[in-house]
């Protein structure tokens, strides 16, 4: 069926818009409320200046949205709850809610059909939340479901959920070029640890030598008192042969 829209429905038509709707949603809905007419010719003409008519409301509820939007700005919903085991909330928390609560930042009451939540929160935790101010406008808040008998207190439970993950850094990765520093620093010290150990065993070998020259010249020096002995006893020998002679 062919309607011709006579007030904004959100989501099917704006005031003056000329549309064809499901006969049963138009029959059932549209046409009762007064939401919209059949689109004879006389209507049609009207269409016109009924968009004009629309356009202007839509201005002004779109500069009076823009307003809402700096008082909801940085702003986080509060929700505090009884909760069960594993976080499970007792009940839920509704569109209805939240738009009771986003009524009291805004000093005025929204109309829960104005909260777009694809579907009830039953759990605590932080959650982007979009609420349409107007057809053109929207802002989105956070909505903090918290505990109503946290130990550490609603305030602190919020300023948790709020915070930022601490991410921590990866190390870097070592580039080819440090690689390669890090291999030469280990030949390095390779090198470096053989060459003293040479140099503790050079001494040992020069040792070694020192001791068997100290031997061999204590060797030659216990043999030379023995041949000198040796000589005085021949020379004595010697001379008794003599003394004998001359006696004969």
């Amino acid at each position: 069926m062919k309607v011709v829209f006579l007030e904004t429905v959100e989501g099917s038509g704006a005031m003056g818009d000329i549309r064809d709707v499901a006969n049963g949603f138009a029959r059932n809905y549209l046409l009762p409320r007064g939401y919209a007419a059949p689109a004879t010719p006389q209507l049609i003409e009207q269409a016109a200046e009924l968009a004009q008519i629309e356009g202007e409301r839509q201005r002004v509820e779109d500069e009076r949205a823009h307003g809402l939007v700096g008082k909801l700005e940085n702003a986080t919903l509060v929700m505090t709850v009884r909760v069960g085991e594993q976080g499970r909330l007792y009940g839920s928390v509704t569109s209805a809610d939240i738009a009771e609560k986003a009524g009291e930042i805004l000093g005025e009451e929204l109309d829960r059909r104005r909260v777009l939540l694809p579907e009830v929160i039953r759990n605590v935790g932080l959650f982007p939340v979009t609420l349409r101010l107007s057809r053109n406008i929207a802002a989105e808040v956070n909505v903090a479901v918290v505990d109503a008998e946290t130990p550490e207190g609603v305030d602190a439970a919020v300023e948790q959920l709020l915070a930022p993950p601490v991410m921590e850094e990866p190390e870097p990765e070592a580039t080819p070029a440090e690689e390669e520093s890090d291999v030469t620093e280990t030949d390095d010290v390779s090198e470096q640890g053989k060459n003293e150990l040479d140099g503790e065993e050079a001494p040992d070998e020069a040792s070694a030598e020192a001791s068997a020259d100290v031997a061999a010249e204590t060797s030659d020096a216990s043999d030379e008192p023995a041949s000198t002995d040796d000589a005085e006893a021949d020379e004595a020998a010697s001379d008794d042969e003599t003394e004998e002679a001359v006696t004969e």
